[in-house]
């Protein structure tokens, strides 16, 4: 038998060229949006409070997204904009706030609630975009070695 000795570390004991190599094997293995479930919850909520249907979609970080819906003029028939609670948070997720207040700030400066409508849904899926590309910053993957205590070798390679 031997014993063999080796030196770990964790992420913020690293060099700088030994940190990029440790955020590399990070991003590498595909970051998961964690948020997703949460975020489409928000966005069905929004579109079942006027009977609306999503039809199709596609998401997801550095991409063009989309999400195409049935909505139309109908939808909004006897609608005041006076009883309109921008405020409003069916589901608790910070989407909502999105949803809810640039619906209500676009039908009020635009007076169509079906514009309203889409500007909302266009704007809750730049959010979702803009925090799933959050998750592949810098910032973020080195939050997420330092919480989870991952070590490292001198060279930034992960130590299993």
């Amino acid at each position: 038998m031997r014993v063999i000795e080796k030196e770990v570390f964790k992420y913020e004991e690293l060099s700088d060229s030994a940190k990029n190599e440790a955020r590399s094997w990070w991003t590498d293995q595909g970051v998961e949006y964690f948020w997703w479930k949460d975020g489409f919850d928000s966005i069905k909520a929004f579109c079942n409070h006027f009977g609306i249907k999503i039809v199709n979609y596609e998401v997801g970080a550095f991409s063009y997204s989309w999400m195409q819906t049935n909505a139309d003029n109908s939808h909004f028939r006897g609608l005041k904009i006076k009883g309109f609670d921008p405020d409003k948070m069916p589901t608790g997720y910070c989407l909502d706030c999105t949803l809810w207040g640039t619906f209500y700030k676009t039908w009020k400066e635009t007076g169509s609630p079906l514009k309203a409508f889409n500007e909302a849904i266009d704007e809750a899926i730049k959010d979702i975009q803009r925090d799933w590309e959050y998750q592949y910053s810098d910032e973020a993957v080195e939050e997420m070695l330092i919480i989870n205590e991952y070590e490292f070798t001198e060279e930034g390679k992960r130590y299993v």
